[in-house]
């Protein structure tokens, strides 16, 4: 299986990076979002072939507990969202309810993770029918992460695979009926990935009009223009964007820092009131 990933890289200077990197290792329960989704990913690939392609953190927007992967092979498309909750669920029709601990009743979920992969695959198909694409099947999936998790179902209106069913949707990806061409896949990735990176597009386009030799028409000279430009608006991301942390990550990162200056506070006391 091949991986187009489309996460934005974080713009962080090298210490920090390498700060991220060692606060995974000494507080792993922080990043356990991440590494279920790394762990996922290292399954696909191992047991998918080369005529799939799986594509990461597509730009069509979601929550970061909901984070769409979007498959594409010979058996068509599967909108394959991900989710670390934990707890007991019913799953019906289009209804997601929760089991409330204390009245052990189940009540609607704040968030209902069916319609939320029903709109993710409803965006999609509008994005390829913009594109004058049409995929005979789109499947969408809800995968949980977490094994401590239970969901009683009753005709859910998207497939639900819990962490160890991952065997059997691999086998079922295999095994299904061919309904797209491998022409029809790469067209596919292609177009994808032209939309999720306009900005090579530009380059492309901007290569093409060199090519072409727009030196070779020389242009009338015209005086210049006297034209008071206002200073442009950035439109910055936020920190935590910049980052690429979620909230109980910039959690663990303040802790540690408070920590920090907390070892350091001793050290200062004890240096002078010892010496």
């Amino acid at each position: 299986m091949k991986l187009n990933d489309y996460t934005r890289q974080p713009t962080t200077p090298g210490f920090y990076q390498k700060f991220l990197e060692r606060l995974q290792t000494w507080l792993p329960i922080w990043f356990s979002e991440k590494i279920a989704h790394e762990r996922l990913i290292a399954r696909l690939q191992r047991d998918l072939d080369n005529r799939f392609f799986l594509l990461k953190n597509f730009p069509l927007g979601t929550s970061p507990e909901l984070t769409p992967y979007i498959l594409i092979g010979p058996p068509g498309v599967t909108i394959l969202s991900v989710s670390t909750q934990k707890g007991i669920y019913r799953a019906r029709d289009d209804t997601w309810w929760e089991l409330n601990k204390s009245s052990r009743r189940y009540q609607p979920a704040p968030r209902n993770l069916i319609r939320q992969t029903l709109s993710l695959t409803e965006r999609f198909k509008s994005l390829l029918a913009s594109q004058s694409f049409t995929c005979p099947v789109i499947l969408p999936v809800l995968f949980f992460t977490e094994p401590g998790v239970h969901i009683e179902t009753s005709r859910p209106a998207v497939r639900i695979v819990l962490t160890d069913g991952v065997k059997n949707l691999v086998a079922n990806l295999l095994q299904g009926d061919e309904v797209l061409s491998t022409n029809q896949i790469r067209y596919l990735t292609d177009t994808l990935d032209r939309l999720a990176r306009p900005e090579k597009v530009q380059e492309l386009l901007g290569e093409e009009e060199d090519f072409f030799g727009k030196d070779l028409i020389q242009a009338e000279e015209k005086q210049p223009l006297k034209v008071s430009i206002p200073a442009p608006q950035l439109n910055l991301p936020p920190v935590e964007e910049k980052m690429g942390l979620t909230r109980r990550q910039w959690i663990g990162v303040g802790l540690m820092a408070a920590l920090t200056m907390l070892v350091l506070a001793a050290l200062i006391f004890f240096v002078l009131f010892t010496a």
